[in-house]
């Protein structure tokens, strides 16, 4: 025998619907709170956090800018641990600034990355395409090299000369010709500060480039602020220093990286080996003072960033 249902009050069904309403209420309230959260953590930062991996599935972790410990390989672990503490403080001493040393999600597989990984992940098109992007000032580089030091190599010996003005270069006056300034359409760029002769030494990279592993290079990706991070991306590439070498990582700490590519450059190398950049004719004061980036072909499955 089927029994029939038994019709609802009035009175249950007006208790039903307000209970609907509360849900529906309370539910809009928190996703608006979780959405006005995300918004002004986002806005409270000079430097964003990079958005969780899409292309890895990696799990976000709550790491700080670096930790020393992680990246150190037991070979350079030549200071004590007390040392290597106190060189850690006095870095977060001297970097107090927010915009520096914000939290930077790194996900668990982050020593798996490769370059386009950070690219796409970072949003580093999108950076590098922003033609408002001022010149790195002072503090910038410090913080840069600063990071360099603590987490790749705390032995390096940068010269005196201040980053913004370039690097000492073994010539009669010990400076590269040129300085920093913004490039209309291209933005951040070099300019010779002198008439230049063709065929003079314009950039020595013998003397400003540095090398890196792979493990190094991510190392230092991943403890940078987002859009710092990007320009570190974006300033390093492969070359081969001898015909039949392998493949090496490079970049520079220090304006000469500011260097900007063109189908008609007015600066190259002698061969794709070398890092020394001359003069292809002669260059007025204040032009700008241009490369062909496709002379060091990009190989990143050759260095194990692929």
């Amino acid at each position: 025998m089927v029994i029939p249902a038994r019709a609802a009050s009035p009175k249950a069904n007006l208790q039903c619907s307000s209970q609907r309403l509360v849900t529906i209420f309370v539910g809009s309230c928190l996703l608006a709170l979780t959405f006005l959260s995300g918004f002004f953590y986002c806005e409270s930062s000079h430097y964003d956090a990079p958005s969780e991996s899409n292309l890895r599935g990696a799990a976000k972790l709550k790491i700080s800018a670096f930790s020393a410990t992680d990246v150190m390989s037991p070979d350079d672990s030549s200071a004590s641990d007390h040392e290597e503490d106190a060189l850690t403080q006095e870095y977060f001493n001297k970097h107090k600034e927010k915009k520096w040393v914000n939290k930077i999600k790194r996900p668990d597989d982050w020593m798996e990355w490769g370059f386009g990984d950070v690219h796409s992940e970072f949003d580093c098109g999108l950076h590098a395409h922003d033609q408002e992007k001022p010149l790195p000032d002072l503090k910038f580089w410090e913080f840069y090299r600063d990071t360099y030091k603590e987490v790749v190599n705390r032995d390096i010996d940068f010269d005196s000369v201040p980053p913004t003005e370039g690097y000492a270069m073994d010539n009669k006056d010990g400076k590269q010709p040129y300085y920093a300034d913004i490039s209309p359409g291209k933005g951040r760029g070099l300019f010779a500060s002198r008439d230049i002769k063709e065929g003079e030494l314009v950039h020595d990279g013998n003397v400003s480039d540095i090398e890196m592993s792979a493990d190094e290079w991510r190392s230092m990706v991943f403890s940078l602020p987002q859009k710092m991070a990007c320009d570190f991306a974006e300033w390093t590439w492969t070359q081969q220093t001898k015909k039949g070498g392998p493949y090496k990582i490079f970049t520079a700490f220090n304006i000469s990286i500011l260097m900007n590519t063109s189908n008609n450059p007015n600066t190259m190398p002698k061969s794709k080996y070398s890092s020394r950049m001359y003069a292809l004719r002669d260059i007025k004061k204040d032009e700008e003072i241009l490369t062909d980036y496709r002379v060091y072909p990009t190989k990143w499955d050759r260095v194990g960033l692929a």
